[in-house]
């Protein structure tokens, strides 16, 4: 574990050293998340890092209002660390529309993205954005993120984790999802991009992934079935074998 200062920003970040393939991965996490959300994925054979945002985890700062911003944040966390190259952005809902605006914004040293639980556009309810704002939190919605096959007891776990979100981080994190669309943009990226989808996904529905594939030069769709909106952690075994083989 370690922690870089950022113009004046504590990044806390975790590193796992690999020596099976080339580059590095850079986990992004979603909307309320931290670097927690990818424990599954840190063996991939790879130097893989995973990142709190500011205003997460253990990050400083406070939660960007745009995912431009974010993407900026993590541009500027990429340069000051060095990582091997090519570095593969790998960003879950959120964290995959900063891994997009970074891919077109940033595209320096990347050697791709990985998408899960991804879409164009990211709009949110407008009845849940309402109560974030006037500071209610209830995070039982996180359960609809989730198929019906998965274990109660992870479910379980990440309305527990979401419960600890403060709401007016949640709110910044949503109303950025909600503002970003880049359908009219995506034909400007030229990296290779994966895009991971759960067949059980309400999130972001199947249809999102469909047009991200379709309006990227270079991209491949993977659908899992029997896993909903965080696939990663509902099925990190197949998510693994995917991003492996997309390395390679």
């Amino acid at each position: 574990m370690a922690v870089i200062n950022i113009r004046g920003t504590d990044f806390y970040y975790q590193h796992r050293a690999g020596d099976k393939l080339p580059g590095s991965l850079l986990f992004i996490h979603g909307s309320g998340g931290s670097h927690e959300m990818w424990s599954h994925q840190m063996n991939l054979g790879i130097n893989s890092i995973v990142l709190d945002l500011p205003g997460h985890g253990q990050s400083g700062g406070n939660a960007e209002t745009s995912i431009s911003e974010c993407a900026a944040r993590v541009a500027d966390f990429l340069l000051e660390i060095q990582l091997p190259r090519p570095i593969y952005l790998v960003g879950h809902s959120m964290g995959a529309a900063i891994a997009i605006t970074c891919a077109l914004n940033h595209p320096e040293g990347l050697g791709g993205i990985i998408l899960i639980g991804a879409g164009q556009r990211m709009k949110v309810m407008p009845t849940l954005l309402d109560a974030l704002r006037q500071g209610q939190n209830d995070p039982g919605f996180i359960r609809m993120a989730f198929s019906p096959q998965t274990s109660s007891a992870i479910v379980d776990e990440m309305v527990k984790t979401y419960a600890a979100v403060a709401p007016s981080i949640l709110y910044a994190d949503f109303n950025a999802c909600n503002d970003f669309d880049v359908s009219q943009e995506l034909g400007k990226i030229s990296l290779p991009a994966l895009v991971i989808i759960g067949a059980e996904d309400k999130l972001t529905p199947l249809k999102l992934s469909q047009y991200l594939c379709n309006n990227i030069n270079n991209c491949t769709l993977e659908i899992i079935s029997d896993a909903g909106h965080f696939v990663m952690i509902e099925k990190p075994e197949e998510v693994n074998r995917l991003i492996r083989e997309f390395l390679l």
